[in-house]
């Protein structure tokens, strides 16, 4: 029995060496993306539609599609708004206006980047 458990010993412990051998002589590994937010910009997109709601308190946007599908931004202070006066309270008065959001998906959610107001 005593020869058993010393050969089982000595099993474990050859294995947990070659692991721990094999692991010096690896590559490192791949650089992580970095994470949203930071660093490099994600991949932008853009949307177009007509604006539906803005909630000012939770800082979102909705915007209605050509085809009749809403889609909800979130904006922040970086967030660059043309066809208003630069501040999100601007955007309240322009409900039914044509927008056109530059965005990034994050998180869950569609943050906004650029949001430009068409004339009207």
């Amino acid at each position: 029995m005593r020869r058993l458990e010393t050969s089982l010993a000595i099993c474990v412990l050859l294995i947990f060496c070659v692991t721990a051998f094999s692991m010096q002589n690896a590559p490192p590994p791949a650089p992580q993306a970095p994470p949203q937010g930071g660093g490099a910009a994600a991949a932008e997109k853009s949307y177009s539609g007509t604006l539906s709601k803005v909630d000012l308190t939770s800082k979102e946007i909705t915007v209605k599609g050509s085809d009749n599908k809403e889609m909800v931004f979130t904006f922040n202070d970086r967030t660059q708004m043309s066809g208003v006066d630069n501040s999100p309270q601007g955007l309240s008065g322009k409900t039914g206006s044509a927008l056109k959001i530059t965005y990034q998906e994050a998180r869950g959610s569609n943050l906004a980047t650029k949001i430009e107001v068409a004339e009207k």
